[in-house]
């Protein structure tokens, strides 16, 4: 898809993207749709799904009005990229952190960097789990998470990494205000306060203020956090 296409279809969804960001959108799907016959980076076929679920879904932190310039931001469990490369190509005022523990999903990552000219984006090869106990422990001003598990999981993978003051966003679906209820205990044990939802009931944020340090415990091993999230 050409820059052109994928500019229209931006503006479409109500948002205004200038030439060097549409091309590289432009590479970025075509860099998605090669390396995707090799590893599984996404279960969307198309580029216009492509376009639609994954670039323009991932600018709501955009819309939220969360972000702000200088912001120093992290992508946990960032996959092929999402949400943070299409945050990066749109905000180049923020620093963007993709936190991923699988080298093929990193190697796709750094070459998407490298190819699209991005200046403000970096990975780094981890779980959040050994992020959190080492050099990114509260580092963050805000912590992002897509499609990765439920809130009283993502409460223990994220918080830990999100300086005080600072604030972890989730994209939720249809379950948001039920898994919110379910990671309440979880969010304030790690520091967390009041959570805000923002979108709609299909396409929206959860997104929590922390308010103070998460305790020296926490985040427990790499995988208790799954297997047994905090009640």
């Amino acid at each position: 898809m050409n820059k052109e296409t994928i500019t229209e279809k931006f503006f479409a969804a109500g948002i205004e993207i200038n030439g060097k960001q549409a091309e590289m959108f432009s590479v970025y799907l075509d860099m998605l749709k090669t390396w995707s016959e090799k590893i599984n980076l996404t279960a969307v076929k198309t580029e216009e799904e492509t376009v639609s679920r994954h670039f323009i879904e991932s600018l709501l932190p955009q819309k939220s009005g969360i972000l702000f310039s200088g912001a120093d931001c992290a992508d946990v469990g960032s996959g092929a990229g999402f949400p943070g490369i299409p945050l990066a190509i749109m905000r180049p005022d923020i620093e963007m952190t993709l936190i991923e523990s699988l080298g093929k999903r990193v190697d796709f990552l750094d070459a998407v960097i490298a190819q699209t000219g991005l200046k403000n984006c970096r990975t780094a090869k981890m779980r959040s789990e050994d992020a959190a106990r080492g050099e990114y422990r509260e580092r963050f001003d805000i912590v992002f998470a897509r499609a990765v598990a439920r809130m009283a999981t993502l409460a223990e993978l994220c918080l830990p990494l999100v300086k005080t003051g600072g604030k972890t966003a989730a994209f939720k679906s249809l379950m948001a205000k039920e898994e919110l209820e379910e990671a309440k205990n979880a969010i304030i044990l790690l520091g967390g306060g009041d959570a805000e939802i923002y979108g709609t009931a299909e396409r929206n944020l959860i997104i929590i203020k922390k308010l103070s340090p998460t305790p020296a415990k926490y985040p427990r091993r790499a995988g208790k956090a799954a297997s047994s999230p905090i009640k």
